[in-house]
C-alpha cells in the first residue's frame, strides 16, 4: 500500500514537471504573444555618419552599443528628404503622395484627414502613448504636437540648466550672443515691431550663428532636457500597467550646430575629412541641385553662394566639426536612455527603433543641408533592437523608412493596420538568411518648382525621373512629361560623379529600373 502511494506521488510529480515543461513561462510568454513596449527614437537631420556605419572618425559608442543589441540597416532611405513630409510619412506609414505633405507647412490632418497616426492606432490597441521633443515637424502639426497621437500629453520642456540660464530662441547659450540678442530685440521693439515671430525674424537677419561651442552641461540645450523628460515619462508609462509607446525626438544635429564643448573636444578640426567630390556631377540636370538656402540663412554664411559655388574650407571644417559634435551629443543621450531601460530590466520586453528623418549634405556636389534626391540626402541610419531582432547584425537590402510602421507592429504583436504603404521588415531581422522580402528597391521623391523627381534605389543603382507639370503618382504617368533622368552606379561611382542614364552600356539597366519606378508610381 505504501509502495503504491509512493509510486502515485512519483507519477504525480513527473506529470507536474512534464506539464510545466510544456507550458511557457511568464518570461517566455512576454517574448511570444504579449504586446511589447516601443521606444521610438527620432533624430533630426542625422545621416549615417556614425561609427557603427563604418565611419572611423566618429566617436559614437552608444550607437555601437545599440547596433550590438540588434540590426543596422545600411541601405535605408526616406521617402522625402525634408522633415515635414518625411515625418508625416513615417508617422502614418504612407507615402508623401498619400499624405499630400510635400512642404514644411501642410498638416496631414488637413490634407489627408482619413489617415491616422501610428501612436493613435496604438491607443486603440490598448497602449499608453506619449512623447517628448520633435516627432512631427512643429510648423505643420495640430495643437499639442498632434494631440490625437498621445494618451499622455506630449512635452517640450524648457527648464534649462540654471547655471546657463534660458537658451536664447531655444538654441544659444553663449553669453555674448545672448546679450546681443537682447539688444537687437530692444531695437526691434523701438521700431514698432511687437509680435514675437517678427522680432525673432528681425534679430536673426542681423545675428544668427551657425555654430556654438560653450562649456555647459547637456541640459543647457534642448536635447539634454528631452532625455531627462523621457526618463520621467517612463515612470508614468510603467505605472499604467499597459504596453507603451514613448517617442523621443532629438533636434540635433539640425542647424545651428550647438552642443556642449566636451563634444567638440572629441574631434581635431584639422584632421576632419572634407567631402571628396565638390563638383556638380557630369550630365546631371542643374535643377537636381539647390543653393542650400537653409544654411545661407545664418548670418556667418555668405548669402551669395549659388549652385556650384564652394564654401570656404575653414567654414566647411567648422560646420562639419559642429555636425560631428552634435552627433556625439545625441550619442550620449542615447546612452542614458539605454541605461534606464537596463536599470528597469525592461529591455527584453521593449522594441527599440532609431531613425533619422533624412540625410544631410556636408559639401558633396557643393551641396549642404538636405532637399535633394542624392544619396547623402536620402540615406539614413535605421536600427532595430529588442525581442524578435537578431543581435549585432547588418542588413544591406534596400529598405524604406515607411516600412517602420508595419515592422514595429509585427515585432510588438500588434494587429496590422491596413493603412500602410510600407512592408514589414521582420523577415530581414532574424538570424535566418533564407527569410527575405520580395521588394528589391527603396524609393523616394523630391520636388523642384513644378517638377517632381522620383527615384528607385537598388543595392547598386539609383534611377531618377523628373516629371513636369506638377505630376504626382496618383495622376496618369506620361513619358512626354519627363524632363530629366539620372542614373548612378554605386559600385563603380559611389560619389555620384557622373550621370550614366545615356551611357549605351547601361541601356538594359535603365530599362529595368524604369520599369520598377513606373510600377511603383502606377500601382
Amino acid at each position: 500500500m505504501k509502495n503504491n502511494k509512493l509510486i502515485y506521488i512519483m507519477l504525480l510529480c513527473f506529470a507536474t514537471i512534464a506539464c510545466k515543461a510544456q507550458q511557457p513561462s511568464k518570461a517566455d510568454s512576454k517574448t511570444s504573444t504579449a504586446k511589447k513596449n516601443i521606444l521610438f527614437i527620432a533624430v533630426d537631420d542625422l545621416k549615417p555618419l556614425l561609427s557603427n556605419y563604418g565611419e572611423s572618425q566618429m566617436i559614437t559608442p552608444n550607437f555601437d552599443r545599440l547596433a550590438e543589441m540588434g540590426m543596422t540597416f545600411t541601405n535605408a532611405h526616406v521617402q522625402y528628404a525634408v522633415c515635414g513630409p518625411s515625418r508625416a510619412s513615417v508617422m502614418t506609414g504612407t507615402n508623401p503622395d498619400k499624405t499630400k505633405v510635400w512642404d514644411l507647412h501642410t498638416n496631414f490632418r488637413e490634407s489627408a484627414p482619413e489617415l491616422i497616426s501610428m501612436p493613435e492606432y496604438l491607443i486603440s490597441q490598448g497602449y499608453e502613448t506619449t512623447a517628448v521633443g520633435k516627432i512631427y515637424h512643429k510648423g505643420s502639426t495640430s495643437g499639442g504636437h498632434d494631440a490625437k497621437s498621445w494618451s499622455m500629453p506630449h512635452q517640450l520642456p524648457d527648464n534649462f540648466d540654471p547655471a546657463a540660464g534660458k537658451a536664447a530662441f531655444s538654441y544659444y547659450q553663449n553669453p555674448e550672443t545672448k546679450r546681443e540678442f537682447k539688444r537687437l530685440e530692444k531695437e526691434a521693439r523701438a521700431k514698432g515691431i511687437t509680435k514675437n515671430g517678427k522680432i525673432r525674424s528681425y534679430v536673426f537677419k542681423k545675428l544668427k550663428p551657425s555654430t556654438e561651442c560653450i562649456d555647459v552641461s547637456d541640459t543647457a540645450y534642448q536635447d539634454g532636457l528631452y532625455t531627462q523628460t523621457a526618463l520621467k515619462q517612463l515612470d508614468d508609462l510603467e505605472k499604467s500597467g499597459k504596453p507603451w509607446f514613448l517617442g523621443v525626438g532629438y533636434q540635433k544635429p539640425h542647424l545651428p550646430f550647438v552642443a556642449p564643448k566636451k563634444y567638440w573636444d572629441l574631434y581635431d578640426r584639422d584632421k576632419i575629412e572634407l567631402a571628396k567630390f565638390q563638383q556638380l556631377a557630369e550630365g546631371t540636370p542643374k535643377f537636381a541641385y539647390h543653393n542650400y538656402g537653409e544654411l545661407r540663412a545664418f548670418s556667418d554664411i555668405d548669402d551669395n553662394y549659388n549652385i556650384g559655388d564652394i564654401i570656404d574650407e575653414n567654414k566647411q571644417r567648422e560646420l562639419i566639426h559642429g555636425y560631428m559634435a552634435c552627433t556625439s551629443y545625441i550619442d550620449a543621450q542615447l546612452g542614458l536612455l539605454l541605461d534606464e531601460l537596463e536599470r528597469r530590466n525592461i529591455l527584453d520586453n521593449t522594441i527599440i527603433v532609431l531613425w533619422g528623418d533624412h540625410g544631410w549634405h556636408l559639401g558633396d556636389h557643393t551641396e549642404w543641408c538636405k532637399h535633394s534626391n542624392f544619396e547623402q540626402a536620402t540615406r539614413i541610419p535605421f536600427m532595430f533592437a529588442g525581442p524578435g531582432v537578431a543581435k549585432n547584425k547588418k542588413e544591406h537590402h534596400p529598405v524604406n523608412l515607411v516600412d517602420l510602421f508595419p515592422t514595429v507592429f509585427e515585432l510588438s504583436n500588434v494587429p496590422q493596420s491596413t493603412q500602410t504603404d510600407g512592408k514589414s521588415l521582420v523577415p530581414l531581422l532574424d538570424d535566418d538568411a533564407s527569410t527575405t522580402i520580395e521588394m528589391d528597391y527603396a524609393y523616394h521623391q523630391y520636388a523642384r518648382q513644378k517638377r517632381m523627381g522620383y527615384s528607385v534605389r537598388t543595392e547598386r543603382y539609383r534611377y531618377t525621373e523628373w516629371h513636369d507639370n506638377n505630376y504626382r503618382s496618383y495622376k496618369p504617368y506620361k513619358d512626354n512629361e519627363i524632363v530629366g533622368r539620372e542614373l548612378y552606379d554605386y559600385e563603380k561611382d559611389p560619389l555620384e560623379t557622373k550621370n550614366l542614364v545615356n551611357d549605351p552600356s547601361y541601356k538594359s539597366t535603365v530599362t529595368a529600373l524604369k520599369a520598377k519606378l513606373k510600377t511603383h508610381l502606377t500601382q
